[in-house]
């Protein structure tokens, strides 16, 4: 929910990376360990697997990048010297008040002095808040361009949004089976 607020408010304010003097994402208690801590692990990640657990490096690299896809998580991507300045730029604040893991709030305070603040109570993808079926197929798009998988993107959404319709998924198998 991080990611989606700040890439909200990052379209809506049109903000540039290096305009951002801060970013302060409102937690419930229990994520402060699990998402920002240990510091020199979250701050600087290792590898691209450590950045997934990583509020400060995701949030940092959706702002850097206006996108959040599997591209900005590879081993070579987690020492982006931009990335990694905008993510020690990443402050947490816990709120007793949120009692569950589907509340967060980002505020953005900008060097020129202006914030901008989002919260969020449910997830994009969430049953609260379906995904557009051209957000879902952008990303599948994305992430595939990424993988195996990228030369039969667009048949693969073809063959899963008739998947109802249909008795047999051979050929959905064999795509997948010939991307990887």
């Amino acid at each position: 929910m991080f990611i989606d607020a700040s890439l909200h408010l990052s379209k809506e304010y049109e903000l540039k990376a290096d305009e951002i003097a801060e970013i302060v994402c409102t937690v419930p208690p229990g994520q402060v360990k699990r998402n920002f801590e240990p510091e020199h692990v979250k701050y600087s990640p290792a590898n691209g697997y450590a950045a997934i657990s990583s509020i400060p490096y995701m949030v940092a690299a959706a702002l850097v990048e206006g996108r959040l896809t599997l591209k900005e998580v590879t081993d070579e991507k987690v020492r982006d010297p931009q990335i990694l300045a905008l993510a020690r730029k990443v402050k947490w604040h816990v709120d007793r008040s949120y009692r569950d893991y589907q509340n967060a709030a980002v505020e953005i305070r900008l060097k020129d002095g202006r914030s901008c603040k989002r919260e969020q109570t449910d997830a994009i993808g969430s049953p609260e808040i379906p995904a557009p079926r051209e957000l879902v197929e952008s990303k599948f798009r994305a992430n595939a361009e990424y993988g195996m998988v990228s030369k039969h993107a667009n048949r693969i959404i073809e063959v899963v949004s008739g998947l109802e319709n249909s008795a047999d998924i051979n050929e959905l198998t064999g795509l997948l089976r010939r991307s990887t």
